[in-house]
């Protein structure tokens, strides 16, 4: 079984940069995007909890009991000219019950809940109504206002020195988690695990060993896994390989990436160069070969390498698997589709016994 465990590291070693890589991408993608702030929505602050100190990067869940006046509208651009649909506006709010005031930013979902608050404030202002509006209930990352929209904030109080001073430069970004709304945040949480899964699951499964599954199961066929495991060992250890692949009587071996690959000579009904040619639109942008093995199962496995490779790969098959079919052709493909027992008999008539059946001449 060393053997196995040695084809399992190789299947590690091949997947140890991938993981690296994709972790890395994953954990950029966390911690740039600002959608680690989703662990900060398991356990929001009230703003009774927060000081003007700890107030910026906060995520806050609470009620706004007023709303003093709005100081920017955004409204979306189209072609550089207005289309008149408002996408956020910016209100005045108290930080605290006492002391300090900061600003509220509603975006366009929650806007018509804003405004009819807006409304119920101005007419409570107003004496319309003895009534006090119905509170505001807000979600939402607490973030640093810039320039242009402190020089916004300042003015809506024509920046009175005495009430300037109470205004925290922070605002509270309604239904955004460090700026993102609710579904960029799931894009990028998707985005984040596709990445893990991408580093992790293949690594994960190359410490399984399910990248030698395919040869485990040729093994188990002919008999006890640990015996059979043991003289696959020694053909292994006793082949050179040729364009990769190690040829036997008893066994062939190749690796695709980090699967690996084992075969009964017998399995292999057909084999042939296949000619890749790449064009960029009509200009040629390059040609890739490879061989094609074609079983007798009606599987097949297609293998790249250059063109040197694969003709001596071909050269040495027709030595080691001399009930193989070599070349390619249309009758072959034919025959291969329809009448896939000629190639069985070939290998019978090449190795008597070789497939377990019988055949009439």
């Amino acid at each position: 079984m060393e053997w196995l465990d040695s084809l399992k590291k190789q299947s590690i070693k091949k997947k140890l940069i991938p993981f690296v890589i994709f972790t890395a991408i994953a954990v950029a993608v966390f911690i740039v995007s600002g959608v680690w702030g989703i662990f900060q929505t398991l356990s929001p602050k009230t703003l009774a909890e927060l000081t003007p100190e700890t107030a910026e990067g906060a995520y806050v869940e609470d009620d706004i009991y007023f709303l003093y006046g709005d100081f920017i509208e955004v409204e979306r651009y189209k072609d550089n000219r207005p289309t008149g649909t408002i996408t956020a506006r910016y209100y005045l709010v108290d930080f605290d019950d006492e002391t300090y005031y900061m600003a509220l930013c509603v975006h366009q979902e929650d806007l018509p809940e804003a405004e009819a608050m807006m409304d119920a404030c101005n007419d409570y202002m107003n004496y319309v109504t003895d009534d006090p509006p119905s509170p505001l209930h807000v979600k939402g990352t607490v973030r640093a206002m810039d320039e242009d929209e402190l020089s916004y904030y300042y003015d809506a109080v024509d920046s009175d020195p005495e009430i300037t001073e109470a205004m925290l430069p922070v605002c509270l970004d309604m239904g955004r988690v460090r700026g993102l709304s609710g579904p960029t945040v799931v894009l990028y949480l998707l985005i984040t695990l596709a990445c893990l899964a991408a580093g992790v699951y293949p690594l994960v499964k190359a410490c399984t060993g399910g990248y030698q599954k395919q040869v485990r199961k040729t093994l188990e066929a002919s008999g006890s896994l640990e015996m059979e495991a043991e003289r696959a060992a020694v053909f292994y250890d006793g082949t050179e390989p040729v364009s990769g692949f190690r040829l036997g009587k008893e066994f062939v071996f190749f690796q695709i990436g980090p699967s690996s690959i084992l075969l009964r000579p017998w399995d292999i009904a057909w084999a042939y160069q296949s000619t890749t040619h790449h064009r960029r639109g009509v200009i040629p942008t390059g040609t890739t070969y490879s061989v094609v093995l074609r079983l007798m199962n009606g599987k097949s496995y297609d293998v790249s390498m250059s063109e040197d490779a694969v003709k001596s790969l071909l050269q040495a098959m027709e030595t080691a698997l001399p009930g193989t079919v070599l070349g390619y052709s249309k009758d072959l493909e034919r025959i291969y589709k329809n009448e896939r027992e000629k190639f069985s008999a070939r290998w019978e008539e090449k190795v008597p016994g070789c497939t377990g059946k019988t055949y009439s001449s």
